[in-house]
């Protein structure tokens, strides 16, 4: 049986072949295994060369997966009650310090997978998935969002207009994390490195929208028989994952809709059949910080925007991204700031180790954005981008410090995170 494609292998189980087991200070039991850029502390009994599958930090096991295997620190809801794991109810795994070493990967072996009927003896190192045989195995991690999320009785009696289809305003991709896939790119090839911010994502288009007819319009296609133009282009702004469209109906968790009042100021500016993609980063307009911790000295009320990506959309819905040297330079025609380049380098000479758990402004790179709060914080990582490409890729890597930084922020129930719950509708 094939294994399926996962919904975001960046959150998803993938078998590796632990290549050292490393003794952690003061510790008599446990080691440290490095996998994936992450570590996993493991028992001392585990040797280099053990096959398993591994789960990188705020990834979300299966309720099934944690009881059969007895992860859960709950043994009411394990499968044998005499076992106590060390998941907490909602089954993340999270980027935590293990009597100071860092443990943001869970590795087990392949045997934890056996109940679900797959021949685990047929995986190999490289394999990645979330769901086996039938069986989910895990998810990424997502905070539940505060409210139900079901629409009013009166909302459900009123058709939304909706202006414009998805392909038209499509999402960004999930960057695709480097440890693991670094041969997306070829070793020779020229690649930029640019600075990871840590805010909100905002796709912004000039695309083609429905209009909503008025009386005269009816009129006149009715009774005059005269064409009347049913689609127009207009600039549309979004969320990683809800379109926002003031001109129609929408609600939202949040005060302000920071998508669109941000947004607007790029009206008239984006030429047709054009998509922005860039990070919001600083302070919503009321004041509350859009990633906290992380407001990059912005002034309070302010928020400044970084594009990462261009794309072109045609009216079929053909979607063409430009190189990175063709997004610089449109973006320097519009006025717009893209992501800080630390660095250009061949991909051979990239070493992840060197670019992470770093404050990249305050250690000389002038062009990067300086961090505000306390010597603590570190920048979020690094993007690796491919330079001249027809289709251009793009990889991230992510400092296990600043892991550590959003596990805490996804513990506390009442912080919010505009990019994790994505400004979904209420």
């Amino acid at each position: 049986m094939a294994l399926t494609t996962p919904k975001n292998p960046n959150y998803a189980a993938v078998v590796v072949r632990l290549a050292a087991v490393n003794e952690l200070a003061k510790c008599d039991n446990i080691a440290g295994a490095p996998v994936l850029g992450f570590q996993a502390i493991v028992g001392k009994d585990r040797q280099p060369g053990d096959l398993g599958i591994v789960f990188t930090a705020e990834t979300q096991l299966s309720e099934e997966f944690a009881r059969v295997n007895n992860l859960h620190s709950d043994t009411e809801l394990n499968a044998d009650l005499a076992v106590k794991g060390y998941l907490a109810k909602n089954r993340r795994v999270r980027a935590i310090k293990l009597r100071g070493h860092r443990s943001d990967a869970l590795f087990l072996p392949l045997e934890a997978l056996a109940y679900t009927g797959f021949d685990v003896t047929k995986l190999a190192p490289g394999d990645v998935f979330d769901e086996l045989n039938g069986h989910e195995i895990c998810r990424k991690y997502e905070r539940p969002v505060k409210g139900n999320g079901r629409p009013s009785a009166q909302a459900k009696a009123t058709k939304k207009f909706v202006r414009v289809d998805a392909k038209f305003l499509p999402e960004h991709y999930d960057t695709t994390r480097y440890f693991g896939n670094e041969h997306l790119i070829d070793s020779e090839a020229r690649v930029v490195i640019t600075q990871k911010l840590h805010g909100t994502s905002i796709r912004i288009g000039n695309t083609i929208a429905k209009r909503k007819p008025t009386w005269r319009d009816k009129l006149a296609a009715r009774w005059l028989k005269v064409p009347v133009a049913e689609y127009i282009y207009d600039t549309v702004y979004g969320s990683r994952k809800v379109i926002k469209d003031p001109k129609a109906e929408q609600n939202h968790f949040y005060g302000t809709d920071v998508w669109t009042h941000y947004g607007q100021r790029l009206d008239g500016l984006i030429p047709q059949g054009f998509v922005v993609y860039a990070e919001l980063i600083g302070w919503t307009p009321d004041g509350a910080p859009i990633q906290s911790g992380y407001t990059y000295n912005v002034p309070q009320g302010e928020a400044d925007l970084y594009v990462y990506r261009v794309a072109h959309v045609n009216p079929q819905g053909i979607i063409t991204d430009l190189a990175w040297g063709q997004l610089v330079e449109w973006c320097e025609q519009l006025g717009l700031k893209t992501v800080p380049v630390l660095t250009t380098m061949a991909h051979k000479a990239f070493d992840p180790a060197d670019w992470l758990d770093r404050r990249y402004y305050d250690e000389g790179y002038g062009q990067a954005v300086p961090l505000s709060g306390g010597k603590k914080l570190v920048d979020e990582g690094v993007c690796i981008r491919t330079v001249d490409s027809l289709h251009p890729t793009t990889l991230k890597a992510k400092s296990p410090i600043f892991l550590q930084h959003e596990t805490k922020t996804l513990d506390d129930e009442e912080s919010v995170d505009m990019e994790a719950e994505g400004g979904v509708a209420a």
